[in-house]
């Protein structure tokens, strides 16, 4: 029987160097549904909104979105 020689990447490695656009997607879409799960956890434990990886990626989000306007 053949060992697999398959490797386990983390889902970041993904995002960045996946072998293909739809693999990236893919990787992003499946982060983006833990970030927002951790998130619902969150608030339905502590009553609390604010939770530091989302805001990390919302305000992300709002800068990249500034610049696309800044330049057209």
């Amino acid at each position: 029987m053949k060992e697999e020689t398959r490797q386990i990447r983390s889902l970041s490695y993904v995002r960045t160097n996946g072998e293909t656009i739809e693999d990236r997607e893919y990787a992003d879409q499946k982060y983006y549904e833990i970030v927002f799960k951790l998130w619902s956890r969150h608030v339905a434990k502590t009553g609390q909104t604010y939770y530091p990886p989302m805001q990390r990626e919302l305000f992300a989000d709002f800068e990249l979105t500034e610049d696309e306007d800044e330049w057209s």
